[in-house]
């Protein structure tokens, strides 16, 4: 009997393991080469790694630098412009998130009750065991000071046994929330998949939970859903793809999505349901209309 219920645990693990790839084909089209229409006005913003817009001020939008770079986030209005009481010191502006360290920050999301989370998730060795999303507050942007990190959600991957993991899938640089849950989306290099995973924000420290994985063609470096959740636009290096959800799925349902050229981007948002923004490291600041991609499926 003991034989018999391991060997069921054992094949429900296998088929819970063997996650079949979402696959489309994709048109034959010209590449579309994006013309910034404004750049970030701080220099401090140099290798903007996420934008998201603020869900509780107007015209705000959070931004942050990559690796290696200050543990602060910055607000710009929609025209890149740093926000920041006028009495401050002009050289100066973004607010510091008090007990974190910028390992690798890499994106930024935002939920319905006011808060932004600060993806840690950065792992381009795969060899990372400190991975972690912060939670602060969305500060008053002309703040100007210090912020406090009000949580962390220390998070592995269930399937990640190697460190440093010998495929490279393990790395991941966007995150996005939806219908009151955290999502990631895993940057891959051994091929051009990516994984959904759900961060379960009930625990301090958990595995991530993978849900479905779709060939995207390339390595992920961003994601945002609308306000609604019905919407999920995905950045890779040469094109940007939107998601609309069915039943639970985003992969499952309707599909757009567009070739694109403007150098390293590495940030994307709605500004509304018919408009994206994308950010490049360049300091460029790109509008997208939604009706520009090609539905696919």
């Amino acid at each position: 009997m003991k034989k018999i219920a391991l060997l069921t645990f054992l094949l429900l693990t296998i088929l819970l393991s063997a996650q079949s790839v979402i696959k489309v084909d994709l048109p034959q089209v010209e590449t579309v080469d994006l013309a910034a229409y404004t750049t970030f006005d701080f220099a401090e913003i140099d290798e903007s790694s996420a934008i998201v817009k603020s869900r509780f001020w107007d015209n705000v939008y959070w931004t942050l630098n990559d690796s290696g770079s200050l543990n602060k986030i910055y607000p710009v209005n929609s025209q890149g412009e740093i926000l920041r009481a006028e009495w401050y010191n002009q050289n100066e502006g973004g607010i510091f998130v008090a007990n974190a360290a910028n390992v690798d920050w890499e994106d930024m999301t935002t939920d319905a009750e006011g808060n932004l989370y600060i993806s840690d998730l950065g792992n381009n060795g795969n060899a990372r065991r400190d991975l972690v999303i912060y939670q602060v507050k969305d500060p008053y942007p002309e703040f100007t000071g210090i912020t406090t990190a009000c949580k962390e959600y220390r998070v592995n991957y269930p399937n990640q046994k190697k460190f440093p993991a010998a495929n490279k899938n393990f790395d991941c640089e966007a995150i996005f929330w939806a219908n009151d849950s955290l999502f990631v989306l895993s940057k891959h290099r051994e091929d051009t998949y990516t994984t959904i995973y759900q961060v379960d924000t009930s625990q301090k420290q958990s595995e991530l939970i993978p849900l479905e994985t779709f060939d995207i063609g390339g390595m992920v470096t961003a994601a945002e859903a609308n306000d609604d959740g019905s919407k999920l636009a995905v950045l890779t290096y040469n094109s940007v793809w939107i998601f609309k959800k069915e039943n639970s799925s985003y992969f499952q349902g309707k599909i757009s999505w567009l070739p694109i050229k403007a150098k390293q981007c590495e940030a994307i948002c709605f500004q509304n349901n018919e408009t994206l923004m994308i950010t490049n490291e360049q300091r460029e600041i790109f509008l997208l209309p939604v009706s520009k991609l090609y539905e696919i499926k």
